[in-house]
């Protein structure tokens, strides 16, 4: 069961995000917990992505494909912007996580929410795979 969800480089896209994945809550019986976490997840990364990926003023499109295997959640991003590969992103120890000047805390947070990242650069384009464990019943 895989579903694709397409995005713009516009910050006002990440609104669609929980809508997006609420639909696969109640199509795949997430438990809400794990749900929150998923759309984290998600709402994480492409805000770096729209944030950070792109040096041009132009449109670009962010594929988001959102799976399910048993207990297993597969989430694969691909984007067009610059490579930035999270898994070998190592932001520094977070003193004060209020601080407006602390950066990283998104990759942290899908760093604990996932059980695996993978990235690689194919031509230009970036591909990052989260896996998810399902650990709690709905």
């Amino acid at each position: 069961m895989e579903h694709s969800f397409h995005y713009t480089n516009h910050i006002q896209d990440l609104s669609r995000i929980h809508a997006d994945l609420a639909k696969l809550a109640a199509e795949w019986s997430i438990p809400v917990s794990e749900l929150r976490q998923v759309t984290v997840i998600v709402e994480e990364l492409l805000s770096n992505i729209i944030r950070f990926a792109f040096d041009d003023p132009d449109d670009h499109s962010i594929e988001v494909k959102v799976s399910k295997s048993d207990r297993l959640i597969t989430i694969r991003i691909t984007d067009d912007g610059i490579p930035f590969n999270p898994v070998d992103y190592h932001p520094a120890p977070v003193s004060d996580p209020a601080s407006s000047n602390t950066g990283g805390m998104g990759i942290i947070l899908v760093r604990t929410f996932s059980d695996s990242i993978e990235y690689k650069r194919a031509g230009q384009r970036n591909h990052l795979t989260v896996f998810k464990f399902i650990k709690s019943n709905p």
